[in-house]
């Protein structure tokens, strides 16, 4: 048998599949006809999928040489990456020759590179996961974004927004005494939300990796990529298909999906939310922290 380390995830199935128990083999053959499909499938989803036990599922994971249920489904990704041929460099916008002359059209193009990523994310979306995602982020006892470097703009944006609407509600941007102190009082069931772009920050893999270990933390990613290096320790993962003109990160698609996630939130149970809101707006007034503090609060 050829080295496994170097083998896709289609070549383990096919040397391994006269060995495979009749139950395997059948999960094995689902695997093989729906992998595109299965991107972002949890153990749960690909047991009722395919109306195989996960005991069985696990077993061929193991079959196949893989150490869990994350390694396997992170190869599954990179039989589709290999599929649709992506660029595993960061992406580059292209700027069509003849349609930008700069300096002149430097804010059109931005704007055009921004909401191409917009019409690509929301292609990409998953109306159940998101969903699950808005359910998470209601039930759970706390929640935890985390955000390194240039993706703080977006954990600081979604803090903002849930720390009116819930409570519990922890920012973790760099690495200390305190930040561990968070990470090891984690409530059971917690939530963590997580920011990775390219090129995909050491701290935020260090802290993800330990909060997965973390009372059965469920954690929600959103990144570039299905082969981002978060995407095997997600729960639930977002794929914001970012392009570049500029090392810096188009953001205006992640701060949608921040907005629909709160706004979902808000639907979820608006009579406790709004009363919450009020009581931030009341703080506001009481201390004059806008300039103009006569404005209302939008309702839905």
């Amino acid at each position: 048998m050829a080295n496994r380390k170097s083998e896709t995830l289609l070549q383990r199935i096919a040397d391994v599949n006269d060995r495979l128990s009749p139950k395997q083999s059948q999960i094995a053959q689902y695997v093989v006809k729906n992998y595109q499909k299965l991107a972002y499938c949890t153990l749960s989803e690909l047991a009722q999928a395919s109306k195989i036990s996960e005991t069985t599922i696990l077993r061929l994971v193991s079959a196949l040489g893989y150490g869990g249920f994350p390694d396997f489904m992170f190869a599954l990704r990179k039989e589709i990456e290999k599929d649709t041929a992506t660029n595993h460099s960061m992406g580059k916008f292209e700027l069509k020759r003849g349609k930008y002359k700069f300096p002149e059209d430097t804010c059109q193009a931005v704007f055009d590179l921004e909401m191409q990523v917009l019409k690509e994310t929301l292609a990409k979306a998953d109306k159940e996961k998101h969903s699950n995602a808005v359910d998470l982020l209601l039930q759970a006892p706390s929640v935890a974004i985390v955000g390194f470097g240039a993706n703080t703009c977006c954990s600081q944006a979604l803090a903002y927004g849930l720390q009116v609407m819930r409570p519990n509600v922890k920012i973790i941007e760099q690495i200390s005494v305190t930040e561990g102190n968070i990470i090891q009082d984690i409530p059971e069931a917690s939530a963590c939300v997580a920011f990775s772009t390219p090129r995909y920050p050491k701290d935020t893999q260090f802290i993800l990796e330990k909060i997965r270990q973390q009372r059965q933390t469920k954690i929600i990613g959103l990144s570039d990529s299905i082969l981002s290096p978060i995407a095997p320790l997600c729960d639930i993962f977002f794929e914001i298909p970012i392009k570049y003109v500029t090392f810096s990160d188009p953001n205006a698609a992640f701060m949608a999906m921040i907005h629909s996630l709160l706004f979902g939130l808000y639907l979820r149970d608006p009579q406790n939310i709004k009363r919450r809101i009020k009581d931030y707006d009341s703080y506001t007034k009481e201390y004059g922290y806008y300039l103009n503090d006569s404005l209302n609060l939008v309702e839905f």
